[in-house]
């Protein structure tokens, strides 16, 4: 009598736990493969036009991984960032961060969900800046690896339970060793540094039951 009473109630909680499982298209078991690209650009201007500086930036990322349980993934990232500035100071500057990262998608809806990620990795910095100084031209050279460490807070929308259009927020922090050069005083020297940066995401992804790159 005990044993016919509680098999209809583990039927229905299978069956919830069945529901809530599907209900999410980022389910334990899935593959996402994304593409994801970020832009920024700014101008400052110190006086009047001849003190005018512009700064532009760009990245691109890669990424692939598994949802090891019900929107938890597990990824493998490798993201590039250049940009470069003209003005009063000439500059270019890369970046190169490749690592595995851990997200969490917050909402079991069909349609999407708000989701944080964490990204630690290596990180490599080079940055070249040019400017003139009693009508010589100085260049200053900084370049060398680190650790970084990227947190994103973003939104994922999902189409047809495959197709994900993703937006974002990063915040990125890298701890370096660079060697920095320059023609002023004939610097040459080993330095620590600490870099920070923001920037604004967007891109699109694939979710598939197999796995896809």
């Amino acid at each position: 009598m005990l044993f016919g009473v509680l098999l209809p109630e583990l039927a229905v909680a299978q069956q919830t736990q069945d529901s809530d499982s599907l209900v999410t298209p980022f389910r334990k078991g899935r593959w996402m493969t994304g593409l994801n690209g970020s832009f920024s650009s700014n101008t400052v201007e110190i006086g009047s036009t001849e003190g005018l500086a512009s700064t532009n930036q760009y990245g691109l990322e890669i990424s692939t991984g598994l949802f090891v349980k019900d929107r938890w993934f597990i990824g493998a990232h490798v993201n590039a960032q250049r940009g470069s500035g003209g003005g009063f100071i000439e500059r270019d500057f890369e970046t190169f961060l490749i690592g595995p990262s851990v997200s969490y998608y917050f909402l079991k809806d069909h349609f999407g969900s708000l989701y944080l990620r964490m990204l630690p990795g290596y990180v490599r910095l080079r940055d070249e800046t040019r400017f003139e100084q009693a009508t010589a031209l100085i260049t200053e050279n900084v370049e060398g690896p680190g650790f970084g460490l990227n947190f994103r807070l973003g939104y994922s929308y999902v189409i047809n339970d495959i197709i994900v259009l993703d937006v974002g927020l990063d915040n990125g922090f890298a701890w370096l060793d660079v060697k920095v050069e320059s023609d002023l005083d004939n610097v040459d020297l080993q330095q620590d540094i600490f870099n920070n940066s923001t920037t604004f995401s967007f891109g699109f992804s694939v979710i598939l039951d197999e796995f896809f790159f």
